[in-house]
C-alpha cells in the first residue's frame, strides 16, 4: 500500500473535525484553518478526489468518502492519544497541540496500539511511571523500546534515518548522568546520541 503524505492526512483529519462539529467545509474556511491559499486548497481537494478520499467539484460541496473518513478518524484518534501522552509526560501546554500535529503522522497503527497501553499505564499510575522514561535518563545496560520522538521535523527525520523509529528496540551501552552523549546499540549498529536529542526520545524500559 502506498504511504500517504502528512499533507493528505492533515486535510482528511481537518474534514473529520468539521464533520464532528457539524460544519459544512468550504474552501475559504479550510484555507483559513490550514493557513493555505484557496487555490492550493482547491488543487489538493482535486487530488484527494482523484484518490477516492473525498467527493469534490469546484464550487460544489466537499464530502468525505468512507475511505477518506476512515483515514481522517485514524489520524485524529492518534492526535488525541499523543496529546494525552505529552500531557502526562509533562510537556508544556502551549507545545502539546503543535507537537501532536506533527507526531500524529509518524506512528503506525501497530505502534498506536502499544502506545495506547503505555498511556493507560501512565494515567493509572499518575504523572510518573518507572517504565516510561526519556532516553537521556537510562543507564548503561538498560534495554528499551522507542515510543515517541519529540522535537522539530529535522530532528525526527535525522533520527528516523538512523533507524530510531517508534517500536525500535535499543540497548544503552554508555551513559553519563551529567555530560557526554548516550551511546546505544540498535540492531547491529552502535550510535552516539547527543544529550539534547536524547532528551526528546521517549522510551519504554524493558524489565
Amino acid at each position: 500500500m502506498q504511504k500517504r503524505s502528512p499533507e493528505t492526512e492533515e486535510y482528511l483529519e481537518m474534514l473529520v473535525r468539521y464533520a464532528r462539529d457539524g460544519r459544512q467545509p468550504k474552501v475559504k474556511d479550510l484555507a483559513k484553518d490550514l493557513g493555505i491559499s484557496p487555490a492550493s486548497i482547491s488543487e489538493m481537494l482535486g487530488k484527494l478526489s482523484a484518490k477516492g478520499y473525498v467527493r469534490y467539484e469546484p464550487y460544489g460541496e466537499i464530502r468525505l468518502t468512507e475511505k477518506g473518513e476512515k483515514v481522517g478518524r485514524s489520524v485524529l484518534r492518534k492526535h488525541h492519544l499523543i496529546e494525552r501522552f505529552l500531557t502526562l509526560a509533562g510537556i508544556r501546554k502551549e507545545r502539546i497541540h503543535k507537537e501532536a500535529c506533527i507526531l500524529e503522522h509518524a506512528i503506525s497503527d501497530d505502534v498506536e496500539h502499544g502506545f495506547r497501553k503505555a498511556v493507560r499505564v501512565l494515567e493509572k499510575r499518575g504523572m510518573q511511571t518507572k517504565d516510561i522514561m526519556r532516553l537521556v535518563d537510562l543507564t548503561k545496560g538498560e534495554e528499551a523500546e522507542i515510543l515517541l520522538l519529540e522535537g522539530g521535523g529535522n530532528v525526527r527525520r535525522r533520527l528516523m534515518d538512523m533507524g530510531l523509529t517508534p517500536g525500535t528496540k535499543i540497548n544503552v551501552t554508555r551513559s553519563s548522568a551529567r555530560m557526554g552523549p548516550v551511546e546505544i546499540s540498535v540492531r547491529s549498529s552502535t550510535l552516539a546520541i547527543g544529550r539534547g536529542i536524547a532528551e526528546k526520545i521517549f522510551v519504554k524500559v524493558r524489565r
